[in-house]
């Protein structure tokens, strides 16, 4: 079973033509052995304490 993290960044400005992120949050992305996306979970700032899912978790999903 493999584990995926992806940082959330949010562009909070420009300026002479460079951008400016802030991180935001973080994606957990959970597989199983054949590789198929078993879960995901969402942590952000703006919603601290509170897991967002798009697919429950699983049992034996990893943290």
């Amino acid at each position: 079973m493999a584990n995926e993290s992806m940082k959330l960044r949010v562009k909070t400005g420009e300026k002479d033509g460079k951008n400016f992120w802030d991180s935001c949050g973080v994606l957990f992305i959970n597989r199983n052995a054949a590789g198929e996306i078993t879960s995901i979970q969402v942590r952000h700032n703006m919603f601290p304490g509170v897991d967002m899912v798009a697919f429950p978790k699983r049992d034996d999903d990893q943290e």
